[in-house]
């Protein structure tokens, strides 16, 4: 039976109803004895039925509110997001060339002044910086806005003020120059729900909902602390049964596919056993065409050498670039292991042979939202895995589809034209940049929110001329002096 909730006038009104039919009792009116008491418990009912309903709605997450919503969302480890904020980077410039290096020690406060759209935005260095001698600027030094929300993600070139000057180094300026990220708001209840239907379709894994949802805010830092990147998006796509590529999008907009060699060679075995055929690279996930394997079987003064880059080579093993994982096949004669029972020659190591490894490996983002989808035999309580077993995911950044944007401005009467070419830039580059995998770039779209800034008379598209078209596992982006107002 469905539960549905009884107010006090009909459940007053059925009182009345039943005691009618089964007394004699005649005055109902208001302020009667008989009513009073009949009113007093339909309040009591009334509240009962309130009471129900409020417990309904919040013992479910689709309709619980605040804390009872935390509460719900809590039986499944989730957590409402806090308020955060935002990242980035500053170059802190000298008027003339450093006579010497100059230290540059954290924290020093910059900022982005006002706008119509938001307040003014403070943020700090995050670590120490240097101009060394016989330059002008410093190398991109991380900052952290003071106040978490989503309006301290200003664009590039708008943190241009020192809060006070640098002692020795009067007259320095400043410029972020790629846009402040990852400043947001509280997690609101709308968006807590949505994030706990993502997850609760992801407790399967395996699955292309789980592989696409888990790794979306996964972050990746340096050794120094400063953030490497931020997974903002993804989206697998299946390349083959049992291959996929799963495509992720960087919130900083830097898509640096990051590489380490390592500066000697790895020993993978030192006495292998007779037949061995599986070695196991670390530092997955790897650059595939970097792996070179060095083979000294016992008995022979030479020794094997099988590059990956080599196609010939590829024959006698097969790599998994995303877990390091090597399978042998069978060697050259020289060094392939024969099988005793039948003298036949077979694929694996000969006992006591050693191999060494030289390869690169994936490092940043890549390289951590690859731990998290393969998980790491090592840690598995941090990276138990997501993927299904006997699969191969690839992390890969998306093809970065670069735009040039050239637009004529014509400004209302009162505004000049170079006042409106910094706003408009930020609002165009903030679309394009804030576009997902595989989203066409709108032209009309472009022209609309150049209009909507505050001056702006008419606009007219120079470039691109019409829509653009992208491939799923392409992405446009428009970097710094990419879009021109004129």
């Amino acid at each position: 039976m469905t539960f549905r909730r009884r107010i006090f006038a009909e459940i007053l009104r059925d009182m009345i109803d039943h005691v009618q039919l089964n007394t004699p009792l005649t005055d109902f009116r208001v302020g009667s004895v008989i009513r009073t008491l009949l009113e007093a418990a339909a309040l009591e009912d009334d509240e009962a039925y309130f009471q129900m309903a409020q417990l309904l709605r919040d013992f479910s997450f689709t309709s619980a509110t605040g804390v009872e919503l935390d509460r719900r969302l809590d039986d499944f480890d989730l957590t409402r997001e806090p308020a955060a904020p935002a990242l980035g980077e500053v170059v802190i410039t000298a008027p003339r060339p450093a006579t010497r290096d100059i230290a540059l020690t954290a924290p020093i406060t910059v900022y982005a002044d006002e706008t119509a759209e938001r307040p003014k935005v403070d943020f700090v260095t995050t670590q120490g910086g240097v101009i060394p001698a016989g330059r002008t600027a410093s190398a991109p030094i991380p900052i952290v806005s003071t106040v978490p929300g989503a309006f301290t993600n200003v664009p590039a070139g708008t943190i241009q003020f020192l809060q006070s000057p640098i002692a020795g180094l009067e007259g320095a300026t400043c410029e972020n120059p790629i846009a402040a990220f990852g400043g947001r708001d509280a997690e609101s209840d709308d968006d807590f729900r949505a994030r706990a239907r993502r997850h609760i379709r992801a407790l399967p894994r395996g699955t292309v909902a789980a592989l696409e949802g888990k790794v979306i805010g996964v972050r990746a830092w340096n050794a120094a602390g400063a953030l490497l990147g931020q997974v903002s998006s993804a989206l697998l796509r299946e390349e083959r049964p049992g291959e996929s590529t799963l495509f992720i999008l960087d919130a900083t907009h830097r898509f640096e596919q990051t590489t380490e060699t390592l500066p000697a060679p790895v020993v993978l075995v030192a006495a292998a056993t007779p037949g061995q055929r599986h070695l196991r690279l670390p530092h997955a996930p790897i650059v595939p065409e970097t792996l070179e394997l060095t083979i000294q079987t016992p008995g022979r003064a030479g020794w094997l050498t099988l590059a990956t880059r080599d196609p010939a080579a590829r024959r006698f093993l097969d790599l998994d670039d995303t877990t390091g994982v090597i399978t042998l096949g069978t060697l050259p004669p020289d060094h392939a292991f024969r099988d005793p029972r039948t003298g036949a020659l077979t694929s694996g190591l000969r006992e006591g042979t050693a191999v060494t490894a030289r390869f690169a490996h994936y490092t940043g983002l890549v390289g951590e939202v690859q731990r998290v989808v393969n998980g790491d035999p090592d840690d598995r309580l941090r990276y138990p895995g997501w993927k299904a077993a006997g699969t191969r995911v690839r992390v890969r950044f998306p093809l970065v589809r670069q735009l040039d944007v050239r637009l004529a401005v014509t400004p209302k009467e009162g505004f000049a034209r170079g006042d409106l070419a910094s706003p408009v830039t930020a609002t165009v580059e903030q679309y394009i940049n804030g576009l997902g995998l595989g989203a066409e770039v709108v032209l009309a779209r472009i022209v609309a929110l150049a209009m909507s800034v505050p001056g702006v008379f008419d606009v007219t598209a120079l470039l691109p001329t019409g829509n653009v078209a992208l491939l799923a596992d392409e992405v446009a982006r428009a970097p710094r002096g990419s879009v021109v107002v004129s």
